[in-house]
């Protein structure tokens, strides 16, 4: 909210964003005057520390969306859009812990490698971005891999990940070496039987997949056009549109998203201010064992036509309306703001799904299989499509065309560009 409105964010600000779910709705109720009260001190001061400029007046519903004849419905973005440092090779020791920990990932790929080795006492595994704790080679090496090269390229990380091999203590020396750097410019002394790469990021294609995934193809592995030579297999980016309850909430004069420049907003996928206004459906669909596109324009996917559903948006009317009256806001006025968010398009939701085996029976989901909302350490992405929401209706068809830049080499990050309209 502190860059839409073009002044630095405090590490409090920060601190809130980074929360599941609750300050997202605060600043919704802080904007629709549901909270700045006299009952409510206690949040309001909550919010005046955090140093969040909000609009305390009601929000005006009708000057709160955007025509669609009037709106021009498009987003376009660089994958580093919004980060302080736009390099692809960033140390974070947290994030790196939130991958780890994440119970619907790891477990997952470790299940997935142990499947692929039973029973093989010679194969070769490549690690492609081990990461500091090197967890996916040490349990390819614990299934009975002869040998596994993790590579890593975050000096930092890659330092953390020889003492993390150093200190497994039920691993054989030598078993896993680590090798500092992109894998495009590794030379292995022998090709892999199989490659683990997890560098996926919250939209599928936006850690240099495309570059990495060519290169260990054409060099790294002995067979790279066999599903078993890879985990995981497939890599997609599942799609939906969205209503986003702040985007709603937060208008001209005091609030320009246009600020953002084209940044899309990432969400904790819990966020209950984020709901999907139709079933979803596949954009990217990644497969390691096929020939991938090379660099330059890539259409990740025909045209998508989703249908807006009835359904859905009386659900997430009713998760805006009870959330607000949870927090004291008036019927009317909870009725009127829920009701006008639940029915306004903000953009197209983005998130990744992992398929690690050849059966598709091991699926890394960071939101469920319709889209629910459900603790992941990926982000939904949500690029915003108009300056304002678009008023939807149930039997509304939005209709979305996607484009790719691909770059040449993997610290170049790819453009993505939406061109969509409602019919």
């Amino acid at each position: 909210c502190a860059r839409g409105l073009g002044v630095s964010p405090s590490p409090r600000v920060r601190t809130l964003c980074a929360c599941h779910k609750m300050p997202s709705l605060l600043a919704l109720l802080a904007c629709s005057g549901a909270i700045l009260t006299p009952a409510h001190r206690s949040r309001r001061e909550v919010l005046q520390t955090a140093a969040l400029p909000v609009l305390v007046a009601p929000v005006a519903a009708a000057n709160a969306v955007t025509s669609p004849s009037s709106a021009s419905l498009q987003a376009s973005w660089t994958a580093t859009a919004g980060f302080s440092d736009a390099s692809f090779i960033r140390f974070d020791e947290g994030a790196y812990k939130a991958m780890v920990d994440d119970e619907r990932r790891t477990p997952l790929f470790e299940k997935a490698i142990r499947q692929r080795l039973a029973g093989t006492s010679d194969a070769v595994v490549v690690d492609l971005g081990t990461g500091p704790f090197a967890v996916l080679a040490l349990s390819a090496a614990r299934a009975g891999a002869r040998k596994v090269y993790a590579i890593e390229a975050s000096p930092e990380a890659a330092r953390l990940a020889r003492k993390a091999v150093s200190q497994a203590t039920d691993v054989p020396a030598g078993v896993v070496e680590v090798i500092e750097g992109f894998s495009t410019a590794a030379t292995l002394p022998e090709k892999a039987d199989l490659a683990v790469a997890e560098i996926v990021g919250s939209i599928a294609s936006e850690e240099g997949l495309h570059a990495t995934i060519r290169d260990a193809q054409a060099r790294l592995l002995k067979r790279p056009f066999e599903e078993s030579s890879w985990i995981p297999c497939r890599c997609q980016t599942a799609a939906a549109p969205a209503s986003y309850a702040l985007h709603y909430a937060l208008g001209p004069p005091q609030f320009d998203w246009g600020k953002l420049g084209g940044e899309p907003v990432r969400l904790n996928c819990r966020d209950e201010t984020l709901e999907l206004m139709s079933d979803p459906l596949l954009w990217e669909d990644i497969s390691f064992a096929e020939p991938l596109p090379p660099p330059g324009v890539w259409r990740p996917s025909p045209p998508l036509r989703f249908d807006i559903s009835a359904a859905r948006i009386d659900a997430n009317e009713k998760v805006y309306y009870d959330e607000l009256r949870r927090e004291g806001a008036k019927e009317e006025e909870a009725r009127a703001v829920a009701g006008g968010a639940a029915h306004g398009l903000s953009g197209v939701a983005l998130w990744p799904r992992l398929v690690l085996d050849p059966k598709g029976d091991i699926v890394v989901e960071s939101r469920g299989p319709r889209g629910e909302g459900q603790k992941s350490h990926w982000q939904t992405v949500l690029a915003l499509l108009a300056p304002r929401p678009v008023p939807v209706a149930a039997g509304s068809v939005l209709q979305l065309e996607a484009t790719v830049k691909l770059g040449a080499a993997v610290d170049v990050p790819p453009v993505y560009e939406l061109q969509a309209r409602v019919a």
